[in-house]
């Protein structure tokens, strides 16, 4: 079965306080959306839409150098209208289309993956992709009957004090046949405090209408973090940095304080290598096997040859060391 994806990226980001696209911030040397579109290639996704609107030419000159067909939302008329205003994309399109937020960089490969096979294994028209939380506020929450199955989503705002308690929550990734998409997004309607189109009323009108729909619960509430402000934006940082120095270890490098070193993801560590506390390593840099570095290094765009000692409070850039 063919796979389309289609990232809501249309958000002004009121609470990022900037005229940045809030897609665009970087976190550890990228922006926020450049995470999630890495994250698809490992689904062999044949048509990839991201719908834009606030920053609309920041969002287009970046996306350039991606092979994705850019879609604008003239209007923010809620997540159903966004994925809506891909239709005409997808007319031609036979398969499944899966739906994310562009401000969400923190789902694993894995995850997507697992999700989808869950998806086709199921037989399922609607999938959500859901997570266990300790704490869901803000987030809507998943149902399920006694037996365990799933049968609604009730937002946090019409959620009563019982159903508030339920940990379970919604994500915002969703997988969906497209025919079936487009057809229930027709019978969406926008009345509500907010007069907009929900993408999430496609989930109650599937199941009036006999539809199998599922939630499935792999995503962890690392994985499902979204960055709405610079607060979370930092959060975000913290937990990409304790993965990919967890890696690195699991790998065979040392830390000394692990907590102290910023590493941008971009970087190549080999094993047997030592950082030293209070280290930032950025861009392509490389450090070979057994390399050591003393610690409060500033390492950019640079390679560190194998069995090379780098004294503590030196600066490469670009091959070029200075103390």
């Amino acid at each position: 079965m063919a796979l389309g994806t289609i990232i809501l990226a249309a958000g002004k980001g009121t609470r990022m306080k900037s005229e940045i696209p809030k897609v665009l911030h970087n976190l550890l040397g990228k922006p926020i959306i450049e995470y999630v579109l890495e994250s698809l290639k490992a689904l062999s996704v044949e048509k990839n839409c991201v719908v834009i609107g606030h920053g609309a030419p920041l969002l287009k000159e970046f996306l350039k150098s991606w092979s994705v067909e850019i879609v604008h939302q003239k209007e923010q008329l809620g997540t159903g209208h966004a994925v809506l205003c891909c239709k005409n994309n997808f007319q031609d399109f036979a398969g499944d289309i899966l739906i994310t937020c562009g401000d969400t960089p923190l789902f694993r490969k894995e995850v997507l993956k697992a999700f989808y096979k869950n998806h086709c294994d199921s037989g399922s028209v609607i999938s959500i992709l859901s997570c266990k939380m300790d704490d869901p506020k803000g987030y809507g929450r998943i149902k399920r009957n006694e037996a365990g199955d799933f049968y609604s989503i009730v937002e946090e705002k019409d959620a009563d004090p019982e159903e508030r308690k339920i940990c379970e929550v919604n994500t915002g990734c969703y997988l969906v046949k497209s025919k079936e998409l487009f057809e229930l997004l027709g019978s969406v309607k926008s009345d509500n405090a907010q007069g907009e189109y929900y993408l999430t009323d496609i989930v109650s009108i599937g199941k009036e209408k006999g539809l199998k729909v599922y939630a499935f619960p792999i995503a962890t509430q690392e994985d499902s973090f979204g960055v709405n402000s610079r607060a979370q934006l930092a959060q975000a940082e913290k937990i990409m940095l304790s993965r990919i120095r967890e890696s690195l270890m699991d790998e065979g490098v040392t830390f000394s304080m692990p907590e102290t070193t910023y590493i941008e993801p971009t970087v190549i560590i080999g094993r047997d290598s030592f950082i030293g506390p209070h280290s930032i390593l950025k861009g392509r840099t490389q450090i070979e096997k057994g390399a050591f570095l003393e610690g409060f290094c500033y390492i950019e765009n640079s390679r560190v040859c194998s069995g090379e000692v780098i004294k503590a409070f030196s600066k490469l850039i670009g091959k070029k060391p200075t103390q």
